[in-house]
């Protein structure tokens, strides 16, 4: 029987939350903030990059504490993995935390997204609160994942259900069962993680798994990440920081407070997480952090300053004729791809010696976990 800890908070700083709930497009509904279900399936799309699309169904109760922190920090970590095994992955993430009835919410979706930072900050809020009694919402969380993300056609198809505890089957949708068979119809994979030694949680994520196609695994209650400090580490983080500092955010007030929110959550974070996003970044396809920077659209030749409104540019840069703003993106360009050959060259340094001291850790925590099982399945 698991011993239910009293609430517990854990998570970044008070001042970055506070920005991060402030931002209305990391709600838990997605960047436009529309439900899910009224959005239309996006198309199946002729590319030649492999389309993947992830899940984390994420028990948030108070019990996971330590793992949601494990998680907060290694989730730039397994991204940079998926692109590791799978080059130029064209990868989305999305989010469901779930607890159960009587707590702050049943389920909390995070739409499917390529924007990283936001996955980022929205699993940055997350607060492991709530559930009196052993039994969770599993099936509000599956049945959120199958019906209310935006699936691509032509993605593989993975989700990670990661909770401590067994499903309560309430009756408002479908039981998880009748879920993973929906998946396994659908082609969505479904993996499950156990955290600590609950047998009845045991029982029913390797029924889930084995239903959808998926993996069974069981980590320690804790989680049992364990970030590997690099002679690396600080320097990405710092060159990070600088191609950040780089952006010039086009649009509206509230598209800039989204941006500022998303970066106040990457300067939240532990230095290892700031190396792991640094060496995320350095292997996506042209280096972009945000579609609406203005920087990266110069650069590549896609922005036509021309058609740009002056009220569009941060305070900074109003009023600055033609000229005079191509030469500052120009300067920023410059000072953007001098910090990026860097991160590249640092971030192949850190991946050797990650790997050189891969063998010396001890049994896989929930980031180890995690990528072994997207390895596998990915290079099915």
């Amino acid at each position: 029987m698991i011993t239910r800890q009293k609430i517990v908070t854990f998570g970044i700083p008070t001042a970055a939350a506070a920005t991060i709930a402030l931002a209305a497009g990391l709600s838990p509904w997605g960047r436009d903030g529309v439900a899910p279900s009224a959005r239309p399936t996006p198309p199946a799309v002729a590319s030649s990059q492999p389309q993947i699309d992830v899940v984390f169904a994420v028990d948030t109760t108070g019990s996971m504490g330590s793992l949601i922190e494990g998680a907060k920090r290694t989730v730039w970590s397994i991204a940079d993995h998926i692109r590791t095994t799978e080059a130029n992955a064209d990868l989305r993430i999305g989010l469901v935390a779930y607890r159960d009835l009587g707590d702050e919410y049943v389920t909390r979706p995070f739409s499917l997204t390529g924007d990283l930072d936001a996955v980022f900050a929205e699993l940055s809020s997350y607060r492991a609160q709530g559930g009196g009694d052993l039994p969770e919402n599993v099936d509000a969380a599956l049945d959120v994942a199958l019906h209310h993300m935006q699936w691509r056609d032509g993605a593989k198809k993975l989700v990670f259900l990661v909770g401590d505890a067994p499903p309560a089957s309430r009756g408002d949708v479908p039981t998880f069962d009748v879920l993973a068979r929906k998946a396994a119809d659908r082609k969505i994979t479904i993996n499950t993680i156990r955290a600590g030694h609950d047998t009845q949680t045991a029982i029913a994520f390797q029924q889930i798994a084995s239903l959808a196609g998926g993996e069974f695994s069981s980590i320690q209650q804790d989680g049992g990440v364990q970030q590997i400090a690099t002679p690396f580490d600080d320097r990405l983080a710092e060159l990070s920081a600088r191609v950040d500092r780089t952006a010039v955010i086009a649009g509206s007030e509230g598209v800039r407070a989204r941006y500022q929110a998303k970066m106040e959550a990457a300067a939240a974070a532990p230095v290892g997480t700031k190396a792991d996003r640094a060496a995320y970044y350095a292997k996506k396809s042209g280096g972009g952090r945000a579609a609406e920077d203005l920087v990266a659209g110069f650069a590549s030749g896609e922005v036509d300053l021309g058609g740009l409104a002056d009220g569009d540019l941060p305070a900074d840069l109003r009023g600055k004729d033609k000229a005079a703003l191509e030469a500052e993106l120009q300067k920023r360009a410059a000072e953007r791809e001098a910090a990026q050959r860097e991160i590249a060259e640092l971030a192949k340094k850190r991946e050797a010696y990650l790997k050189e001291q891969a063998a010396k850790r001890g049994p896989g925590g929930f980031d180890v976990k995690v990528k072994a099982t997207l390895e596998k399945q990915l290079k099915k």
